[in-house]
């Protein structure tokens, strides 16, 4: 009896390791698959997975560029002119000129002798507005007295003419002040076009601060 039943189990025994595949066979953990990447998302990276900082960025937007200046010539002119008080000893008319769109002759007033041009040399010597785009003098001999026109572009609007008097027995100087404000068109760019040429200098000329 004993000798029956070891026989049927190590015929079962004999069974259940046939059913079992070899050691070498048995399959390893897989590793985790990656996760697919959606073609779409491909497409709008450019084939990276990880998208660019710098191409996702956004294009900078565009710099107004500013209307050009208009270069504006500024000149005076002097004529002689009729003189009532003494017909004899004529004055002379001084002009601003403005050349450009808006074309400009502005009368500066009379004076009693043809004015002498005031170059940058001269203008620091006489105390002349450093920033002056141009300027003169005139000097009459018998009073004594000088008249000092100096213009000024002080922005891209306007030009601002100024005067003064100076009185050679006054050790003071007559301070410049402000005669008249020109409107111009916007972005004005103001030079000095030609001036008439400078007579000489006289007594009281434009050394005299």
């Amino acid at each position: 009896m004993k000798l029956a039943y070891f026989t049927l189990s190590a015929a079962l025994l004999l069974a259940g390791c046939s059913q079992n595949p070899p050691a070498t066979s048995t399959p390893t953990a897989a590793a985790p698959a990656a996760t697919p990447v959606a073609a779409d998302s491909v497409a709008a990276t450019g084939g990276a997975t990880t998208p660019d900082a710098t191409a996702t960025a956004p294009a900078p937007a565009a710099v107004a560029i500013p209307k050009d200046a208009e270069t504006m010539k500024v000149s005076f002119s002097f004529k002689p002119t009729d003189n009532p008080d003494d017909p004899k000893h004529p004055r002379t008319m001084a002009r601003l000129l403005v050349q450009g769109s808006t074309p400009l002759d502005i009368e500066l007033g009379k004076f009693t002798t043809r004015p002498d041009m005031v170059n940058a040399a001269k203008g620091k010597e006489a105390n002349f507005p450093a920033d002056m785009v141009m300027g003169f003098r005139s000097y009459d001999p018998m009073s004594g007295i000088s008249h000092d026109l100096a213009v000024l572009h002080p922005d891209a609007r306007h030009l601002r003419v100024v005067q003064r008097t100076v009185d050679e027995t006054n050790p003071e100087a007559g301070k410049f002040e402000t005669s008249r404000e020109v409107p111009l068109p916007v972005n004005a760019n103001v030079v000095a076009g030609a001036m008439p040429q400078p007579t000489g200098a006289k007594k009281g000329a434009p050394h005299r601060k």
